[in-house]
Formats: structure tokens, C-alpha cells, sequence
């Protein structure tokens, strides 16, 4: 299934495989018109029965040069507010509200914006032609919001102020060796080892999926005090549930499970 009533993006529904491929030429930057069409055809995605895996990319050069910076030329500091909590705000929450996992395949140039979309996801396969950049403080004269909070958490402080003060980008490779992406492939096999991976979690149960994201997620900032409870409670209800029961059964009868995502 293929929606064609966006302007800034591609949407469709394949093999259990939902895809939003940002497609505004010639690089695919990011407005309050672009952000809000990514916030619905991810809402569509999640209420599609159909959709499993969900693969966000880019067509052309690269998946987006980021924020348009002539989109906020006329901006004042309550204009800006405004957009980030639209970009920023809404779209964390309702990437990390979603009910399956996300893969970011990203090739060419990755800025700014088009990281926030990224690392939002749950996993990121780059090109070997691919970089990522954060040019807020030379071009906007000010910070990469929240990538403050993400690369000191995934590389530390040092090198994440190095990344973000510079505003100079890393290859594919670098970001893999720091522990920022998940995988770097020849840009060639980016489709094939993409899709190979959301065919994978197409076969796990859909509820396990969610309960396991959401834990991540709600276990991310938490005092290791409160974990223990929290991993029993998650563990146990998962046990109980009827996608768990099948999946011992089909392990001990040596068969693929039937998932009811229940």
C-alpha cells in the first residue's frame, strides 16, 4: 500500500514493512510543513495492523541537510520556541510512543535536524558515503538542542564537545567506532542489508517488540534501585501473555510461532 497525499515525503506499506522516505528536493529540508507530514505518516504506520517494522530514509543525495535555514530567517525567539517543540518535542514523543522499532537508513549528508531523526530511531545502518554533522554553533550561532544530551550520553563529553563546538562532520565509520550507529555498509547494499534486518523483526512477536522498546525507553534515567523491580514486573507480564506462551511452545516443538500480538 502506497499513500501519495504527501508533499514532503514518501509513504508506503510493503511485506510488513512500512517505509517514510523524505523526498523534498534537492535536500530534503526540514519546516513546520515537513515535520508535521513525518508525525503523521509515522501515526499511520502505527496504526497500521499491517506495518511491523517501519524504515525511515532519504531520496537523493542524502537523508536531509537538516533544519531550512531560510524557513528561519524571519524567526524570532518565540517563533523558534514554537518550531523546536513541533520538531524537537512532538517528534521524540511520538517516535518513542510508537508500538514498533524503527531503522534509520541514511546515506550522503546527515545534519543538525536530519540527526535528531536519526538517533531518534532505534537503530541507524549507514553508507560508507554517509556523514553526520551538527553545524548549530557556527550557523546558528547557537546549540544542537538535544544532541547535547544525546552525544555526551553515547561518547562522552569530550568528544561530544568537539563534535558540537566544531560543527565539523564524521564519516560513517568514525560514528560506527563511537557507538553511533548500529551497522556501515557499501552504499550499494544499503536496501538489501536494511530490509534484511526489518525482515528479521518482522518474524519476532509484535508485542514482545513494543514491551521491549518501551522498557528501554522507561529504563533509560533509571536509579539502578528501581531496576530490579521493574525488569521482574516487565519480565513476568510478558511470561503471561499469549505471544509468550507460544513462543515456548514453538521452541520446544521445534516449529516457527504464530504470533496473535496478545
Amino acid at each position: 500500500m502506497t499513500e501519495t497525499n504527501y508533499k514532503t515525503l514518501n509513504y508506503s506499506v510493503e511485506s510488513g514493512i512500512a517505509r517514510i522516505e523524505l523526498d523534498k528536493p534537492p535536500l530534503n529540508l526540514i519546516d513546520e510543513e515537513s515535520a508535521l507530514e513525518y508525525h503523521r505518516a509515522l501515526q499511520a504506520a502505527d496504526a497500521d495492523e499491517n506495518a511491523r517494522v517501519l524504515i525511515l530514509s532519504g531520496a537523493g543525495k542524502g537523508l536531509s541537510a537538516g533544519v531550512d535555514l531560510k524557513y528561519l530567517m524571519q524567526f524570532e525567539s518565540a517563533d523558534m520556541e514554537q518550531f523546536l517543540r513541533l520538531f524537537y518535542v512532538e517528534t521524540l514523543k511520538i517516535v518513542r510512543g510508537l508500538s514498533i522499532p524503527v531503522i534509520a537508513a541514511v546515506h550522503g549528508y546527515v545534519r543538525e535536524g536530519a540527526c535528531t531523526l536519526a538517533f531518534a530511531c532505534d537503530m541507524v545502518i549507514a553508507t560508507d558515503d554517509a556523514d553526520f554533522g551538527y553545524p548549530g554553533v557556527p550557523n546558528l550561532a547557537g546549540p544542537p538542542g538535544m544532541h547535547v544530551w544525546f552525544l555526551q550520553r553515547l561518547i562522552g563529553r569530550m568528544r561530544a564537545a568537539e563534535l558540537i563546538l566544531t560543527g565539523e562532520p564524521i564519516s560513517a565509520q568514525e560514528a560506527y567506532q563511537l557507538g553511533l550507529i548500529t551497522r556501515v555498509v557499501p552504499a550499494k547494499e544499503l536496501a538489501s542489508a536494511t530490509e534484511e534486518l526489518a525482515l528479521k523483526l518482522c518474524q519476532m512477536s509484535p508485542l514482545a517488540l513494543k514491551r521491549t522498546r518501551d522498557l528501554m525507553y522507561q529504563m533509560e534515567d533509571m536509579p539502578f534501585k528501581d531496576v530490579p523491580e521493574t525488569a521482574l514486573q516487565a519480565l513476568s507480564a510478558a511470561f503471561g501473555s499469549e505471544d509468550g506462551k507460544e513462543a515456548r511452545a514453538a521452541f520446544i516443538e521445534k516449529r516457527k510461532p504464530r504470533w496473535t500480538g496478545r
